[in-house]
């Protein structure tokens, strides 16, 4: 690399203090009486010569007076000035070191005083509703961008949803009212410019960035409606919502055509659906039912089938009851003849009894 061409301002500079090195000069020259012939004593300063000029003569070469402090002071800030310049890299040296981690910047160009001062209070203190009500009437959405207006709360959803929930959206959707009206007025800015015969693109990108920053903020808020009505949206049906698109709804224009969809998937589902159920019990009973056990070899006789298991293994078998006594075996003997009754004749009649009277 060569040797670097001295700024503007170095040369003024030097200009400027070997101005006052050739007036120090004539002044001394006046004063002195013992030079005749431009040459100054030893003591006083140094001789310039022809050769050695003040405009050719480099500043760093001149040793002043220890007196002249205003030519020492000056000499010492040109010094500086060809060091921090001889100390800084061209900016194409600096691209291939990167970007200076220490340097972080955190503001950016300061505002002017009345906007900072008008801003300061709005953000302390918002706006009043008469003020917002004007802004918005102000500014209206356009009519080929109407998604700048933040979607509406599907009927279908609305109705399933408690009112807290109700509430927070209508919140939400307030928000993207007054965002809605800010990119209208950057819209129209916008078309102020464009329509410019010289229009500056300078202005022209900051007002698209501000623009484009807006709308994803715009973008986010209906997001997080969304996020937050689904939580509180029966589980069943929580997949068939998140599948629905943005547009005027803020889940869709043909929601109710998703539901019937994915309800005429889960009937059918549920009629395909193997039951696992009956196999399952089907599947208890063989294995509780005793198998008799094949015979190993074929040839061989078959084995007698296995005893039915018992229904409390546990408990010990209760020994069977005792029989019956025999019945008692009876003498059997042959009783005595009855006495002979004595025989009454026909014509017997009872002796009369004494009654009582």
């Amino acid at each position: 690399m060569g040797k670097r061409k001295r700024s503007k301002d170095e040369s003024e500079l030097l200009e400027k203090v070997m101005k006052k090195v050739k007036k120090l000069v004539r002044k001394k020259r006046r004063i002195s009486s013992s030079s005749s012939d431009g040459c100054e004593t030893p003591s006083q300063g140094v001789c310039l010569s022809p050769a050695q000029s003040p405009a050719s003569m480099n500043l760093c070469d001149y040793v002043p007076d220890e007196g002249n402090e205003d030519v020492t002071a000056a000499t010492e800030n040109v010094n500086l000035v060809t060091e921090e310049e001889n100390s800084q890299l061209d900016p194409e040296v600096l691209e291939l070191l990167g970007s200076d981690p220490t340097q972080v910047k955190e503001f950016g160009d300061d505002l002017h005083k009345e906007v900072a001062n008008r801003w300061k209070h709005i953000l302390l203190n918002g706006l009043t509703k008469e003020e917002k009500s004007e802004l918005s009437k102000h500014y209206l959405p356009a009519e080929n961008c109407a998604f700048i207006r933040p979607p509406k709360l599907n009927p279908e959803v609305k109705s399933a949803l408690h009112d807290l929930n109700i509430k927070k959206d209508a919140y939400s959707e307030k928000k993207q009212d007054v965002m809605a009206s800010c990119l209208s007025a950057i819209g129209k800015a916008l078309n102020m410019t464009l329509t410019e015969r010289h229009s500056d693109p300078e202005l022209i990108k900051i007002l698209s960035d501000a623009g484009r920053l807006l709308c994803d903020i715009h973008h986010r808020e209906s997001v997080s409606r969304r996020f937050a009505i689904i939580n509180a949206v029966n589980k069943s049906k929580r997949d068939t919502i998140k599948n629905t698109k943005i547009d005027h709804n803020l889940f869709g224009s043909n929601l109710t055509e998703h539901l019937k969809t994915s309800k005429a998937i889960s009937v059918s589902a549920s009629e395909l659906r193997y039951n696992s159920s009956n196999h399952q019990h089907r599947a208890q009973l063989n294995t509780t039912m005793p198998r008799s056990q094949p015979a190993l070899n074929v040839r061989g006789a078959p084995r007698a089938p296995v005893a039915e298991p018992r229904a409390y293994p546990r408990q010990p078998r209760r020994p069977p009851p005792p029989p019956p006594p025999a019945p008692a075996q009876w003498e059997y003997r042959r009783a005595p003849p009855p006495p002979p009754q004595a025989t009454r004749p026909r014509n017997y009649s009872r002796p009369p009894q004494n009654r009582r009277r």
